[in-house]
């Protein structure tokens, strides 16, 4: 891979693998959040490098960060962002191998909460802007280094606190975020291929209650909250479910078939066809599907007390295009009772950005000069949502692009048990990350 910078990277890695670890020993589990601590430790490193930083507190230690190095392009040029977030889910310490804060590092493997999702990318990130300070980059449009509070919750006090307080932080050219790996396998077969993501489905958070008449346990009525939650969730459930088509899915279907991994007479517009690919894998499933999870019921104080109030958590997760009003409505259609009540508590549009830019082709350069033709690009849609969607409403282009090839166990362990990054996979993404940014930032928004 060509650069003209001389770059130690022996050093760089090193330096990644001791900061990642750093990194995940920082507990900013959310809730309760506690980013401040993260958002501290990126500021020193910044600032070491004489980078400035801005810090953004929303009250309660819950702060975000950003950091800019100017290009020559002026006020006529947006800028080139690289998001990520510095709080994670909680962790469930019994089930893991190591400590999920430890940062262990064990035979070339970084574990911990954050490994992945998403504490290795603000790390890549990071040196991304020290080597482009340390190295006088020629930016011809400024460089911004954000992470943000509050993701992993809907982003309330972290990237809707900076729409709100430092909105200029938003309007932006390029965007690279979490939203999309690599895979080092794929469906069975080993593979070098780099996920890009240029769009993600969109919540819907909802919650159910009913109400009903408390009671002994041992007399059964007909107005028992529970159960009419019960009837609800099992109607939501055995609903039907409609496999839809989206030009990111498209695309990415389309690329498995060039790649071998899909037959090529394979049709992916044929809508049996894609409810066939939805029942092969639980993703192809996600991406191709309005989905409705069922994450939580909290109902009754005792067990022989029949509870007045009951209510459940539903994590929906919409195609593009998909009209979250009318979504809501055939929900209620399908529970087909008045005494539901239906309240939506996180809902917004993720919006999509092209795959028709410089940052295609470059990333597309960039990776063909490290493998040769041994290597390809998937546009992908993200099952999950991320905080792109903000600057993708500020009118940016925001991509989803981790590089990192990955195995699919590797994979499930975001969110889940030990969550881990191998030192060989934190390099690999360093380097790709800073080459990419490289190319970009030092030929303009418009120079390509």
């Amino acid at each position: 891979m060509s650069s003209t910078v001389d770059v130690n990277w022996q050093e760089i890695h090193a330096q990644a693998v001791e900061l990642l670890s750093e990194y995940i020993r920082i507990n900013t589990t959310n809730p309760p959040g506690g980013e401040e601590a993260g958002a501290l430790f990126l500021r020193g490193l910044l600032e070491s490098e004489g980078i400035p930083c801005r810090m953004h507190d929303a009250g309660d230690s819950r702060v975000s960060i950003s950091a800019r190095l100017e290009g020559s392009g002026g006020s006529e040029t947006s800028p080139l962002v690289l998001l990520s977030h510095i709080d994670v889910v909680p962790a469930e310490a019994e089930h893991w191998d190591v400590d999920p804060l430890s940062g262990a590092v064990v035979d070339g493997t970084i574990w911990g909460r954050g490994a992945l999702d998403m504490k290795c990318m603000g790390i890549m990130e990071l040196l991304v802007m020290v080597l482009a300070c340390r190295h006088r980059l020629p930016l011809k449009q400024d460089l911004v280094f954000v992470a943000v509070a509050d993701e992993e919750e809907g982003g309330l006090m972290g990237v809707h606190y900076l729409e709100r307080e430092a909105p200029e932080l938003l309007r932006s050219s390029w965007i690279f975020n979490e939203g999309a790996y690599g895979f080092r396998e794929f469906m069975g077969k080993p593979t070098r291929m780099f996920g890009v993501a240029p769009s993600e489905k969109s919540p819907c958070w909802i919650r159910l209650r009913t109400h009903g008449e408390p009671g002994h346990g041992s007399v059964p009525h007909s107005k028992n909250s529970l159960v009419a939650l019960v009837k609800a969730l099992a109607r939501i459930e055995e609903r039907e479910k409609r496999a839809r088509l989206t030009a990111p899915v498209e695309a990415m279907l389309n690329t498995l078939k060039g790649q071998g991994f899909l037959p090529e007479d394979l049709d992916p517009r044929d809508d049996a066809t894609l409810e066939a690919l939805g029942e092969l894998d639980p993703f192809l499933h996600a991406i191709t599907h309005d989905t409705v999870t069922l994450t939580g019921v909290h109902a009754g104080s005792k067990h022989n007390v029949i509870p007045v109030n009951s209510e459940s958590t539903l994590d929906c997760r919409l195609l593009p295009g998909t009209n979250p009003d009318d979504f809501v409505e055939e929900l209620r259609s399908v529970i087909d009772d008045p005494g539901v009540e239906l309240e939506v508590v996180l809902q917004h549009d993720s919006g999509q950005s092209s795959m028709d830019t410089p940052v295609t082709q470059v990333i597309g350069e960039v990776l063909e000069e490290r493998y040769g033709n041994d290597v390809c690009v998937l546009p992908m849609l993200s099952p999950g949502f991320t905080d792109s969607h903000a600057f993708r409403k500020a009118g940016g282009h925001a991509y989803g692009f981790t590089p990192a090839l990955l195995s699919r166990e590797e994979l499930s362990t975001i969110h889940g048990h030990n969550e881990r990054m191998s030192v060989e996979n934190l390099a690999l993404g360093t380097e790709v990350l800073f080459e990419v940014t490289r190319r970009l930032a030092c030929s303009g928004p418009s120079a390509r």
